[in-house]
């Protein structure tokens, strides 16, 4: 049986709080029938997976066709798969191509940023985890990607174009899916966080969250076929801490190292990270369209926003990001924004708050150099 999930607060509750449905509504079991469209939803849905024995015709809602249409054919295979990833499809808003090919891929590796999303699978574990572990999923997480891959999907949509999220959501606490399932668990790869730790040593749960990396990329291979094999576009959307913390490796004692790493007077010395930083590039040069990357440096120093190029790190073999970003050469780009600007307030060991009005300025700007660059490829 798996250790208690109590500390800080962590509860685990079968019964639904009582407060608004978020955007981001975890998987059905089963297709329900839409709600009448209201002005306030937002104008896409999940695309959820039907029961084995129910016809493929899950519903979709578009509010810009404001009627329950069926899902397109070609997207039959990239659907919700429960605890593993959540697909939204945001449709263009012209209701006469309301069903065609999406035309962007917005992959969000570390989407797993809800309280439910780390309960859940720690819940599935059967091996004993070093106590406090959920304070190394709160600062580890990719918090505010959801909310901008969000912001930039209805921009687009309304412009007329498709576009199709892709949210992870399984913890990288427990294994990394945006890196290549090799090496010794839990030793630190030029920097940077392997893809499973060392204290998993059960070996019914590393044979689990193995499983759990090879479904999702399953899906995400089909995704970026779908969209950047027919010439879309592709990005990998991240968010990270605001410092470079000096922890080299994680183990039994990684929420000690971060704790000592975070109190006040060595956390001031940490190197600070850009607001955005764009990985473009890998060991062979750059990967990312250079038109694409020199006008959405433009567009965010026009509000006095720094866009560094590979100022944190480069595109690795050793991730996933990478092997699609070579697969699929100048269309893909990886961004990186300061969870310390979409936060309000960022904490480090608990849930952040995340800002609308941050959320908007910082990804409007990949938003409209997007469309110029789709613009282009007409």
């Amino acid at each position: 049986m798996p250790a208690p999930v109590a500390q800080a607060g962590l509860q685990v509750d079968d019964s639904p709080p009582e407060q608004p449905a978020p955007r981001w509504r975890a998987p059905m079991a089963r297709p329900s029938p839409p709600p009448e469209p209201r002005e306030h939803l937002p104008t896409w849905t999940w695309r959820t997976r039907p029961r084995a024995r129910a016809p493929s015709t899950a519903a979709v809602l578009s509010l810009h066709a404001a009627r329950v249409q069926a899902p397109h054919p070609e997207f039959e295979d990239i659907t919700t798969i429960d605890g593993v990833c959540e697909v939204l499809w945001a449709p263009p808003a012209d209701s006469a191509h309301s069903a065609s090919e999406p035309t962007l891929l917005i992959e969000i590796p570390h989407g797993a940023t809800r309280t439910s999303d780390y309960v859940d699978l720690r819940l599935r574990l059967a091996g004993p985890l070093p106590h406090e572990l959920e304070h190394f999923f709160y600062v580890n997480t990719d918090i505010g990607a959801p909310e901008c891959a969000e912001y930039i999907a209805d921009r687009l949509a309304a412009l007329g174009f498709g576009v199709l999220i892709l949210r992870c959501c399984v913890p990288r606490t427990f294994i990394d899916c945006n890196r290549v399932v090799a090496g010794v668990p839990g030793a630190m790869i030029d920097g940077m966080t392997p893809a499973r730790a060392s204290y998993i040593r059960e070996p019914l749960d590393a044979v689990l969250l193995a499983d759990l990396h090879r479904r999702y990329h399953a899906l995400v291979e089909r995704a970026y076929a779908r969209v950047c094999g027919r010439g879309g576009l592709g990005l990998q959307l991240h968010s990270y801490a605001p410092r470079s913390i000096g922890v080299d490796k994680v183990d039994d004692d990684i929420v000690s190292a971060l704790h000592a790493a975070y109190e006040p007077a060595l956390y001031a010395t940490w190197p600070e990270r850009p607001a955005v930083d764009l990985i473009c590039a890998g060991p062979e040069g750059m990967l990312a369209d250079p038109a694409l990357i020199a006008d959405l440096r433009a567009r965010y120093a026009a509000i006095d926003i720094g866009a560094e190029e590979n100022a944190t790190y480069r595109l690795h073999p050793a991730t996933m990001g990478y092997q699609y970003a070579r697969s699929y050469p100048a269309q893909v780009l990886c961004v990186e924004l300061n969870r310390g600007l979409l936060a309000n307030p960022f904490v480090p060991f608990g849930e952040s708050p995340i800002d609308p009005g941050s959320v908007a300025r910082l990804s409007r700007p990949i938003a409209d150099a997007l469309q110029s660059s789709l613009d282009r490829r007409r």
